[in-house]
């Protein structure tokens, strides 16, 4: 298991920046306004300690913004981790 795996869930982790997303305006943090142009895909974010995570989001979650706190319910480095937002910055 590689420093950037997951050891157990649940884990708590913390956005510090949006690396890539599944919605071509991600970095302006929108998604479709329209339910049938969402879609499930793959979200690269950047924790604040610096590792990077992959992260699966459905179609219903948005896209994860910066100071966004997670929780990581399952998955590992390579396939990605499912999750759920759990807080945000005030």
């Amino acid at each position: 298991m590689s420093d950037s795996s997951v050891v157990k869930f649940p884990v708590r982790v913390q956005v510090g920046e949006l690396l890539s997303g599944r919605y071509p305006n991600v970095m302006a943090g929108e998604r479709p306004s329209s339910w049938d142009e969402r879609v499930s895909g793959v979200d690269l974010v950047r924790e604040l300690d610096g590792r990077v995570l992959k992260l699966l989001s459905d179609g219903q979650q948005p896209t994860p913004r910066k100071g966004w706190v997670l929780m990581l319910t399952s998955g590992s480095t390579d396939d990605g981790y499912r999750w759920t937002l759990y807080g945000m910055p005030r």
